[in-house]
């Protein structure tokens, strides 16, 4: 049988021409005889026939198989092998093989001289080609295959015009030469070819101008000169030298690289930088973890500027991930016979210098893929700057000193989301996008995942994609989940994790442990037994399984592991460990934070007695030292780390850990306005602690929440937590916390405007405080409560003393926050009463007091108190000024009571300034969030502000209503207009 492979594929028997089917059976045929008699992969031919193979490839494949041999009719042609096929061509013909055999004759005859034939022999080789080669195969890789025979026929076809020349014939050069220029416009060696022919023609001028043309052309469109053989061919011909070629050399030009990606998203600007640093550096580096990307990149990178490199480009996969790394020694020898070395050396220096030498005078591209490190690279590299070296690898490679190097990320959020809807379906991903978005986060946007992701969704178009992102929101099984064909997240990961050593394998374990999304050096060392884990932390930062974040906030080394590779580790700790040392080393990582916490609790100064006097663990070995210097910093680092904690020791039983986490992070996440979190860590710690004998933790958090909640303006749970409270105080016998609880009592009944009850709750608080010692903070607080009950009905001059009293036993404590808070609202007392140089002074202390703490939302409060002052001052655009500041603030930490407060005064500014009608607006916004919030006197303050603002616009119907609904408020509760707050400019209506 004849096989013909250069040009459409086909198969000849006896002048018949064979049925071959479909254009990929004819790729898997042309795939065999290009690799005849030797083995070819499975793999091989899975990946060239699919981008993304589906689940039934290899099934596939067998049919394509069968087929061609029931069409070929010799059954043992193909054979087949437990890792491939093989196709033995025996005394078969090939067309490929002619090409190449004439090529080597013509290659020995032109080395004797006889130039005139190797022009024939070359010309016979080219005869061989009926177009392009593999015309109607079809696969996702033919173009590549293509690609690289059509390398083999242009080299033939230059070797050829050599003979030509060299034989005398230089017009017959010139006659072909252009027609190949204008298909390879940037084929430096057709130039140097022409130029040769000119001048050996005696046109020295014309092959000047072609160096002029081809000068213009590579530095407008590509960006670079002319390599060093056309640059030398330009000055010998200037200096009137010969330029007649002294052999025949059918040099081939590898073109080794695999195909690049068929999708390729986001990432432009990373691939732009790669390309321009290929033009001015020898040597790339492309670094980060298994499934980032870094192949993809590199192969994009090197096919985006292949016409840079005349002379072709080179690729070895050096499986420097896989446990047994390719030998550089062998990567040459492969590299040697790819530049058309016969005879490979067996030494190893002396293979180096070969491969060197022929690497000398070419202008190449060498992708060297997946390097274990510095020791198997330096042997590869060239000893020339004419050629380039991009090198991709799981490790730094630190060692390769001046190499330009990047360190590959993970995909952008919305890059992510592009190549899933590259590769699924831009309108099935369009319907979906919320699924979409929430897929890709959990991949991490590795695009590895992504990939993987968007093939099991293209192999089952039944699924929807908010039912595949439910399947991989089972975190436990996630990574079974990321799996399709040959493509395996876990594999990839378990690559880098089985080539570390055993005490780094178990340090990788448990730190899979940590729940945290990131954690400080101390965490790594206190899991290894308080052993120095700074040397293998940089070892696992090389094989990129941890990222270094630098240091935080608070001046700790952090580090991070990405979310499926901390799966992978947490999934290899769950079946290598032990279960007692895994929960031993995460019960001794809850307690080192319970302890830090409570350190950095204490010197908080954020006034809150949740956790005071709360017994804790001693303190760690090695203390962070900002947890005594700056303990906001320190929570400022710690604060997800620690919320974490709490679930991690709900998790594992530790109902007393999780307790007493909850309530050593209150106070931070009450100064910082993190109200989800702290509703979240305190309401997780109670379902916890209940039935489990902690009644003072209980206690505590009950309060807590207490605090929580009001201060989030939700107030109908309140009466049920002081209750509780209250009763686990009394079972206790706890006395200090009975006073606790008798105010949060008073506070929830007045926060409802049941004035009555809350002034007996209020009434038994302070005289249980006042006669019994209780502490000190508590009979502060206890002042707070009543005084602002007494102001809440309008007797502001009642409150003064009592807020007096609570603001020196503050200052005595030496309590900022509390002193801060007692001084606000002794400034506003101050202000209701008309002592308005007073109560700024107060309410400015108290300002001053926050901001140096971090007290963000007391801050807020204190400018809208200040702005107050200012309207009662007439000091309009400084109230202004604050109230904007303050409304920022308010909406910025979600504090809808302090928004309304604003809006509010906003109101009564556009009245001081006479623009009733500007404060209607501010006002209906303001009412709208005390009706959500069931504010009722606060409701009751504004409808009678609506009142005077509609009456003066001249809208009389709605003023009137208002007024009708504000009394009937001040009715209910009880109050007279005493109540209302209203600066002096405010008239109220009769």
């Amino acid at each position: 049988m004849r096989f013909r492979v250069l040009g459409p594929v086909e198969v000849r028997h006896e002048d018949r021409l064979i049925s071959l089917g479909s254009g990929r059976r004819r790729f898997v045929l042309a795939l065999l005889l290009l690799n005849a008699d030797r083995l070819t992969p499975l793999s091989q031919l899975v990946d060239a026939l699919w981008e993304i193979p589906p689940p039934t490839a290899k099934a596939q494949l067998h049919n394509v198989i069968s087929d061609l041999r029931r069409r070929l009719g010799e059954p043992d042609l193909i054979v087949t092998h437990a890792a491939g096929y093989e196709l033995r061509l025996g005394s078969h013909d090939l067309d490929l093989s002619t090409f190449r055999r004439l090529v080597e004759q013509a290659q020995r005859v032109a080395s004797d001289g006889d130039h005139p034939r190797a022009a024939i022999l070359l010309a016979r080789a080219r005869d061989l080609w009926r177009g392009p080669a593999l015309a109607d195969a079809a696969g996702d890789s033919v173009p590549a295959v293509r690609q690289a025979l059509h390398e083999e026929r242009l080299a033939a076809t230059e070797a050829g015009f050599d003979a030509t020349m060299m034989s005398g014939r230089y017009d017959d050069v010139l006659r072909e030469v252009d027609e190949l220029i204008a298909e390879y416009p940037y084929r430096e060696r057709l130039h140097e070819i022409k130029m040769m022919a000119l001048a050996c023609a005696g046109r020295r001028a014309d092959a000047l101008a072609v160096y002029r043309e081809v000068y213009q052309r590579l530095t407008e469109d590509l960006g670079v000169e002319p390599g060093r053989s056309l640059r030398q061919l330009h000055e010998r011909i200037l200096r009137g030298e010969s330029t007649a070629p002294t052999r025949v050399t059918v040099l081939p030009k590898p073109q080794q690289l695999p195909a690049g990606p068929i999708v390729f998203a986001g990432r432009d600007k990373l691939l732009t930088d790669i390309c321009a640093a290929l033009q001015v550096t020898a040597l790339a580096v492309l670094v980060g973890p298994g499934g980032v990307g870094k192949t993809t990149l590199a192969l994009a990178a090197a096919h985006r500027f292949a016409e840079s490199f005349p002379d072709g480009q080179l690729y070895a996969d050096l499986r420097g991930s896989h446990s047994a790394a390719v030998d550089p020694h062998t990567a040459i020898g492969r590299l040697l016979r790819t530049l058309g070395v016969t005879s490979v050396p067996d030494d190893r220096e002396e293979r180096i210098a070969l491969y060197r030498s022929h690497l000398a005078e070419r202008r190449m591209l060498l992708v060297l893929d997946d390097a274990a490190g510095e020791e198997q690279v330096r042997p590869l590299l060239p000893g020339t700057a004419t050629c380039a070296v991009l090198v991709t690898s799981r490790r730094q490679l630190a060692g390769l000193v001046g190499a330009t190097r990047w360190t590959v990320p993970v995909l952008s959020g919305d890059d992510a989301v592009r190549l899933l809807a590259a590769l699924v379906g831009t309108e099935r991903a369009g319907h979906e996008p919320e699924a979409a978005v929430a897929i890709t986060d959990l991949c991490g946007r590795l695009p590895l995942a992504v990939c993987v992701a968007a093939g099991r969704l293209s192999a089952r178009t039944e699924w929807t994609l908010e039912e595949f992102r439910q399947r991989l929101a089972e975190e436990r099984g996630r990574l079974d989940e990321l799996t399709v064909g040959d493509l395996d997240v876990r594999a990839s990961i378990a690559l880098s994790y089985q080539a570390l050593e055993p005490p780094l394998r178990g340090l990788f374990r448990l730190l899979g442990l940590v729940s945290a999304p990131d954690w400080p050096i101390w965490v790594a060392e206190r899991l290894f037994g308080g052993e120095p884990v700074a040397r293998m932390l940089d070892q696992l930062v090389d094989t990129h399984l941890i990222e270094p974040l630098g240091l935080d906030v608070a001046g700790q080394p952090r580090f991070r592991l990405h979310d499926l590779i901390a799966d992978f580790a947490r999934e290899r700790a769950l079946a290598e460990d032990e279960p007692a040392a895994r929960d031993a080393a995460l019960t001794g990582l809850l307690t080192d934070w319970l302890s830090l916490a409570g350190m950095a609790d204490e010197r908080l100064g954020h006034g809150m007695l949740y956790a005071d006097g709360l017994d804790g663990p001693p303190a760690p070995p090695r203390t962070p030292a900002a947890v005594r210097e700056n303990p906001a910093a320190w929570f400022d680092a710690e604060r997800v780390s620690l919320a974490h904690a709490v679930d991690e020791a709900r998790r594992l039983g530790e109902a007393g850990l999780a307790g007493r986490l909850a309530l050593r992070l209150s106070g931070y996440l009450s100064m910082r306005s993190y109200d989800d979190d702290r509703e979240h860590t305190l309401r997780g710690a109670l379902a916890s602690v209940r039935g489990h004998d902690l009644d003072d933790v209980l206690m505590r958090l009950l309060g807590a929440l207490f605090a929580a909640r009001a201060q989030r303006d939700q107030y109908a749970e309140l009466p049920a937590l002081a209750e509780e409270e209250l009763a686990v105080a009394r079972r206790l016998g706890d006395r200090r916390g009975e006073f606790q609880a008798l105010t949060h009592a008073g506070r929830a009944a007045r926060m409802l405007g049941r004035y009555d009850e809350a002034a007996n709750w209020l009434a038994q608080a302070l005289a249980a405080a006042r006669g019994s010692g209780a502490p000190p903070q508590l009979v502060s607080r206890a002042l707070y409560a009543f005084a602002t009950l007494q102001a809440d009905r309008g007797r502001s001059s009642a409150a003064l003393p009592l807020l007096e009293e609570a603001v020196a036993i503050a200052r005595e404590e030496g309590s900022a926050r509390l002193t801060a808070m007692q001084l606000h609202s002794h400034g506003l007392r101050l202000m209701e009463v008309g002592r308005l140089a007073e109560a700024e002074q107060a309410l400015a202390e108290a300002l001053a007091t926050t901001r140096d703490i971090g007290d963000d939302r007391g801050t807020a409060w204190l400018q809208q108190a200040l702005a107050d002052v200012d309207l009662r001052s007439a000091r309009w655009p400084a109230a202004a000024d604050r109230l904007d500041r303050s409304l920022a603030a308010m909406r910025r930490v979600a504090d809808q009571e302090g928004i309304a407060e604003v809006l509010r005064s906003l109101g009564d500014l556009a009245v001081g300034q006479g623009r009733p009608a500007d404060a209607i607006e501010a006002l209906r916004e303001s009412l709208a969030i005390w009706r959500q919030l069931g504010a009722r006197l606060e409701q009751a303050r504004t409808l009678l502000r609506l009142d005077l603002v509609l009456h003066a616009v001249g809208d009389a119907d709605e003023a009137a209503a208002c007024r009708r609904e504000g009394r009937r408020v001040l009715t209910e509760l009880d109050l007279d207009e005493s109540s209302l707050r209203f600066p002096p400019f405010l008239t109220q209506r009769s």
